[in-house]
């Protein structure tokens, strides 16, 4: 597959949300949304969270992020995030994140409890941008992914991963590994795991971790007692 749409490869020095635009027409388009659905998809440890948050940093400096989770997690290793345990609870004109959003909305929940097409109906008066990480599009309820301005964003993800991942994402995801793998290859003082893959705009972007972050935060969940 490699080599037959080949997507522009990018690195985006940027940190703070104030440099130039044109690095990336995913991310200059991303800084836009007054809301939305930014989907970040791989396997464990290929550095999804980090991705989001830093490219959230990058996009919404100055919008205010609230972390979606009603797990008794700590957000306060967050610099700046407050917490919502439920969806009436999220600030308009803010950035929510959902980590490991099937924990949150269960796979193909929105058939049995309408909370999920409730809120998603009303984002874009509420100005919303919905972030979330997951491992594989298969387990995650599509109700996000539909009737929004939804960009998918891949990060690696192993074979026995892609064997189960839905058929409609499937070669995007393959792509998506070819040209992370190769993105590194010939960027190799970077880490594979900044690589991101944006399949609506062909381009695939190293984006730089965030300057806050740290193990605390890959392990935010660490602590939280499964009831």
């Amino acid at each position: 597959m490699i080599g037959e749409w080949v997507p522009h490869t990018t690195v985006c020095d940027d940190t703070d949300g104030h440099g130039t635009s044109g690095c990336s027409d995913a991310i200059d388009y991303i800084r836009t949304m007054e809301h939305g659905i930014i989907a970040m998809v791989g396997s464990g440890k290929q550095g999804k969270s980090c991705s989001l948050h830093s490219l959230i940093g990058i996009c919404f400096p100055h919008r205010e992020k609230v972390i979606l989770d009603d797990s008794g997690v700590d957000v306060s290793v967050f610099p700046g995030y407050t917490k919502a345990s439920k969806v009436s609870d999220i600030p308009l004109d803010s950035v929510v994140i959902i980590e490991d959003v099937n924990r949150v909305f269960h796979s193909r929940g929105s058939s049995r409890d309408p909370t999920l097409q409730k809120w998603l109906g009303v984002i874009s008066h509420k100005g919303n941008v919905v972030c979330f990480t997951t491992q594989s599009l298969a387990g995650t309820d599509l109700e996000f992914l539909r009737s929004q301005d939804s960009i998918v964003v891949h990060k690696r993800m192993h074979q026995e991963d892609l064997n189960f991942e839905r058929p409609e994402f499937r070669d995007e995801q393959v792509f998506a590994n070819e040209w992370i793998d190769s993105a590194s290859a010939d960027n190799r003082g970077r880490d594979i795991r900044s690589w991101c893959f944006f399949p609506r705009f062909n381009e695939c972007v190293s984006i730089p971790k965030v300057s806050w972050w740290d193990d605390r935060h890959s392990r935010m969940f660490r602590s939280v007692r499964l009831s």
